[in-house]
């Protein structure tokens, strides 16, 4: 979570160390009439190859990062995602979050190792042994690093413990699925000591 100005080639950049994908990288940020010759310069390199949003999106799955607008929105709690490091303990003593973010949340972000069949996506219905609707899946997809279907969506807590066996429905069909810790893959970015 650091940042640095660069001056290259008569253009300011700011290259930060703070990706959303869990692993240790940088994203640059170029002014855009500086943009394509930056980028010509990149690609020039040999060890740096081109990759696109899906490619971010799947590592941010493998490292259990929500997304917001898509595993959280202004409704979502911080216990709901499983955020609640991220909320300084001066703020909870001063009362400055309302009471219903320290509730016991009726909901939990979790993993999901889907075990047969197609990436269950967002908006897929998750349902417990007997079929019944528990929960949504909130982002989904393909995880190279581990060669399978992963997602993460909201279950009620007692049914989020690691093990749990569930199904996502994909395509009207009832896949098999259980749910599994997250980050799916150990995260890779550095940390300050």
């Amino acid at each position: 979570m650091t940042f640095r100005r660069i001056d290259h080639e008569g253009h300011r950049l700011i290259a930060s160390r703070s990706g959303y994908t869990g692993e240790d990288g940088f994203e640059i940020l170029v002014p855009a009439s500086a943009a394509e010759g930056f980028w010509n310069r990149l690609l020039a390199d040999e060890r740096v190859k081109p990759i696109g949003l899906g490619a971010r999106d799947s590592l941010r799955l493998e490292a259990g990062l929500p997304l917001y607008g898509h595993d959280m929105d202004e409704a979502t709690t911080p216990a709901q995602a499983s955020l609640g490091f991220a909320v300084s303990k001066k703020r909870l003593k001063a009362g400055a979050l309302p009471a219903v973010t320290l509730e016991a949340p009726t909901r939990v972000r979790a993993g999901l190792r889907v075990l047969e069949g197609a990436p269950a996506r967002e908006g897929a219905e998750i349902v417990d042994v007997s079929g019944a609707a528990v929960g949504v899946v909130t982002s989904g997809g393909f995880s190279p690093s581990l060669g399978g279907p992963i997602a993460m969506g909201y279950l009620p807590p007692a049914l989020a413990a690691p093990g749990t066996r569930l199904s996502v429905i994909v395509r009207g069909k009832a896949q098999a699925a259980e749910v599994t810790p997250m980050p799916f893959v150990p995260h890779r970015y550095v940390r300050q000591p």
